[in-house]
């Protein structure tokens, strides 16, 4: 029986002991961040508080003791709101979960790349707890989320049948139509500014309500041949020194080309160049000469000089002998 009792004081000891030790309180206005080793929040590394969801690892951790790679995060907010309609939007890659109150907003628990989420959802005036769960699974990680209150659209139209001839009646126009349009939401590019040659990293994002993006162009603004494929990573080295405008435009599921503001990035190089066969050189340097009179053509070498002189001088002996009996 000691030994029972004994095993159970050591059992709640340890779980009091854990408990204090990851046990934290949610935060208000900003996210507890919970990171683990693991797609599946396997293994609790450490937790932190994180000001905003805004990350672009790379290939990168998150932080010391995480993964690279196969990595998940949990982050959990009291957020103050406004009474009114919310629009949420997110980036993930890989894998993500929105929660607001308890509600699934959304479920896209799959390896996905440059994929934007949105949605409209309506909050009460006061304190609202969000939830996102994240994984990531290879290669870049990143994830952003943000909110901003939206209200419907209205236009005027003149006449109908509820309004007297020629006055103005408000008509709502379709409830937040940006929600079925799709747009290029996001470039990042890392890093924005060095010297030549520099390698910059791009990472694209599209929003696409009807299916998934079908193409990523980047075009670096060098000249080089604008890159298109699925995937919404890649990289670019800049060989010269200037400032380059990089623009991203996505194809949607429907074909439709769409670019934005927030798809353009300026990359700074600095430094200097050289034309060569490769490029880019070290500075030539020459060896200190004495300076001389410049070469005039006829004595450039020493060896002509002597071939010279000596006929000149044999000459000159045999006239001497002739006319000295003169």
């Amino acid at each position: 029986m000691k030994k029972v009792f004994s095993l159970v004081v050591s059992v709640c000891l340890l779980l009091v002991q854990y408990g204090n030790a990851f046990a934290q309180d949610i935060p208000t206005g900003k996210f507890l961040g919970s990171y683990y080793n693991g797609q599946n929040f396997d293994s609790l590394v450490f937790t932190r508080e994180d000001q905003l969801i805004n990350f672009n690892w790379w290939q990168g951790s998150p932080g010391g003791g995480v993964n690279n790679n196969n990595f998940s995060v949990r982050w959990q907010g009291k957020i103050e709101f406004t009474a009114g309609n919310w629009e949420f939007g997110c980036m993930p890659d890989d894998g993500l979960r929105i929660y607001i109150d308890g509600e699934k907003m959304v479920d896209s628990w799959k390896v996905q790349h440059g994929t934007y989420f949105k949605f409209v959802k309506n909050l009460s005036a006061g304190t609202h707890l969000i939830v996102v769960e994240y994984f990531e699974d290879k290669e870049w990680a990143g994830i952003t989320l943000t909110w901003k209150k939206v209200t419907p659209a209205t236009t005027p139209s003149v006449g109908g049948p509820t309004t007297k001839p020629g006055t103005i009646a408000p008509t709502t126009s379709p409830l937040y139509k940006g929600l079925y349009v799709s747009s290029c939401e996001e470039l990042a590019v890392n890093p924005s500014e060095g010297d030549a040659p520099l390698e910059v990293n791009f990472s694209g994002a599209g929003y696409d309500p009807y299916g998934a993006i079908q193409t990523y162009s980047f075009n670096f603004g060098d000249n080089s041949p604008i890159v298109a494929q699925e995937d919404s990573y890649t990289s670019h080295i800049y060989q010269k020194p200037g400032k380059y405008n990089a623009l991203l435009t996505i194809k949607d599921s429907k074909g439709n080309l769409r670019t934005s503001d927030t798809c353009k990035k300026v990359i700074t190089v600095t430094g200097t160049y050289e034309e060569s066969v490769g490029g880019y050189a070290e500075p030539t340097v020459y060896p200190a000469t004495v300076s001389s009179l410049p070469k005039t053509g006829i004595f450039d070498t020493s060896l002509s000089l002597i071939l010279f002189t000596i006929p000149m001088a044999i000459l000159g002996l045999l006239l001497n002998r002739k006319f000295s009996k003169f």
